[in-house]
């Protein structure tokens, strides 16, 4: 997330792709992991014979006798900060990319503007050479 946030902010497409695509590799692992949790969660609901839904990671944790739970609760809080920062990044990053397109749309609409004075085609359909080399096209129509 944070190597997304540098490459837009650096206007690096390259790079932008580069950190999507591991991105994307990273969410993969994720859900990989993910289907494993919900499996092991599923499997101790099945050995205390609830249905998995009334079987959560926090409820593994309290369970008498379980000695991991402190780990497990230490691992499960770290967890959460990480996917809070995770959220936190990944709006910040939304932000970052609606303020920068606004500020290419702009910009675009600026150059429009100047270069309207500079056109090369009159009212009656004539071409002249206009002073400026610049042909911008106005992108907020």
């Amino acid at each position: 997330m944070n190597e997304e946030w540098r490459s837009i902010s650096e206007y690096s497409r390259e790079r932008l792709e580069k950190a999507l695509e591991r991105k994307e590799s990273l969410l993969v692992k994720v859900h990989e992991l993910n289907q494993k949790r919900e499996e092991m969660v599923g499997a101790f609901a099945q050995k205390l014979g609830q249905s998995s839904s009334e079987v959560t990671l926090k409820t593994i944790i309290g369970m008498k006798g379980n000695l991991w739970g402190k780990q497990m609760a230490a691992h499960r809080h770290q967890i959460r900060e990480q996917i809070q920062t995770i959220n936190e990044i990944n709006l910040s990053n939304k932000q970052l990319i609606n303020r920068s397109s606004l500020a290419m749309k702009q910009s675009m609409s600026w150059l429009y503007e100047v270069d309207t004075n500079y056109t090369p085609y009159y009212s009656n359909g004539q071409l002249s050479e206009p002073a400026m080399e610049s042909r911008v096209v106005n992108t907020d129509i």
